[in-house]
């Protein structure tokens, strides 16, 4: 199983509404970087039932993130942003104009 460093960004955005166990999963696997292997023995579970829970944990945060978009939304704000300081280093007026656009965007 190929590691998706996406999941840790969903588990940063939705960790808390995961239960504490497949919470624990995630972040052993994607933070800590622990094999399947280690992930069992430390929880005293199969290496099979770790898996498992670390897939049903990554198709909820993949679930939460399809309906509330919140990474989604962070990276296009934090692309606009980066967008509006490069504005406002060329053109006042120009950054201006986009900092008013945004606003109307978030009402």
């Amino acid at each position: 199983m190929s590691k998706d460093l996406e999941i840790s960004r969903l588990c940063d955005a939705y960790g808390a509404l995961l239960t504490e166990h497949r919470r624990d999963m995630i972040r052993s696997y994607y933070d800590c970087d622990l094999s399947l292997a280690e992930i069992a023995e430390n929880n005293g579970i199969t290496r099979q039932a770790a898996l498992c829970s670390i897939k049903q944990a990554e198709k909820q945060l993949r679930g939460y993130e399809d309906a509330m978009r919140l990474v989604e939304k962070s990276d296009k704000l934090r692309d606009s942003l980066n967008g509006l300081a490069a504005e406002l280093e060329s053109d006042i007026d120009k950054a201006r104009t986009t900092v008013l656009r945004l606003l109307d965007e978030i009402d």
